[in-house]
């Protein structure tokens, strides 16, 4: 015998509107039952005939506390009934004809078929290497692909309190080549830093350092053209800028800055001239199959 059932949907129509209520889930209350197959199912949720069953959604809601729970399960039935009360709106209000989606979903169908078999065939016939040589000669043959926008550095960046001890230490230590300075300088910036960042020795736009300085971003470009070495200070804070490398604004962007996106341009391009081939090779083969007809007349 199947359980008393808990009826969860309350719909009241106002103004063309619905609005939907769904009851809190009880879950030491009893659901309703339905035999299918031989085994009971319960139902927690209806709209129309359509059902919610609680083997639907129980896999969700794994490692959740019982408080988070019943919410998570709340949202979940309310989102379901909404969406289905929408549905059955749809179908009552829409015309024969615009409920015919047979030819959508066959479209829909044929992309979708069509897009899984190409990644197949993409996955078992692509050379997804790409060789420095290949690299060179796009960045070579492109350079107007490559344009920068902006200013790009490689540049050491250092934040220091007003009142650190050592700032003329810093001073000299910042401005120095030498690889027993930078020891000593790193030494010192651990410890009292703000901010001490090389950006992983990469190129970055500059914006990403001016935007922690006081200063405009305009000064400091104007100033980063004549100068290697910037030092600015507010109430609170010194800050010291070394520019190791500059690419201005216009240029042509450095080959290592742009290597990952010539490399996503080429698999790219190979991926659609590898489905532009196995596109010709299938219709070449059904012509000789006499798999396809033509009347050209």
């Amino acid at each position: 015998m199947c359980q008393s059932k808990i009826m969860i949907e309350i719909l009241l129509m106002r103004k063309k509107s619905v609005y939907i209520f769904v009851a809190s889930i009880l879950f030491v209350s009893i659901f309703a039952c339905e035999t299918e197959n031989g085994q009971n199912k319960k139902i927690i949720a209806e709209v129309g005939d359509k059902k919610l069953y609680q083997s639907e959604i129980e896999n969700y809601f794994s490692g959740l506390s019982e408080k988070d729970s019943i919410a998570a399960v709340t949202n979940y039935i309310n989102r379901w009934a909404k969406n289905q009360i929408v549905l059955l709106q749809a179908e009552k209000n829409l015309s024969e004809t615009e409920k015919d989606v047979r030819d959508e979903l066959e479209n829909y169908r044929a992309a979708l078929l069509t897009y899984r078999y190409e990644q197949a065939y993409i996955r078992e016939k692509m050379d997804t290497s790409v060789n420095q040589e290949e690299i060179e000669q796009f960045y070579k043959n492109n350079p107007d692909n490559f344009k920068l926008p902006g200013i790009l550095v490689k540049a050491l960046f250092l934040k220091f309190p007003n009142d650190f001890p050592h700032l003329n230490k810093i001073r000299q230590l910042y401005r120095s080549d030498r690889e027993k300075d930078a020891e000593e300088l790193n030494k010192i910036a651990i410890q009292g830093a703000e901010i001490y960042t090389a950006f992983n020795y990469q190129w970055v736009d500059f914006n990403e350092i001016t935007r922690n300085l006081p200063g405009t971003a305009d000064s400091y470009e104007n100033r980063i053209i004549r100068l290697k070495y910037i030092e600015d200070s507010d109430e609170k804070y010194t800050y010291f800028v070394k520019i190791n490398e500059i690419s201005m604004k216009e240029a042509v962007a450095p080959l290592e800055h742009v290597k990952h996106d010539i490399i996503k341009i080429i698999l790219n391009r190979r991926k659609s001239e590898l489905i532009k081939k196995m596109e010709n090779e299938a219709f070449t083969a059904a012509l000789n199959n006499k798999e396809i007809k033509l009347n050209t007349k």
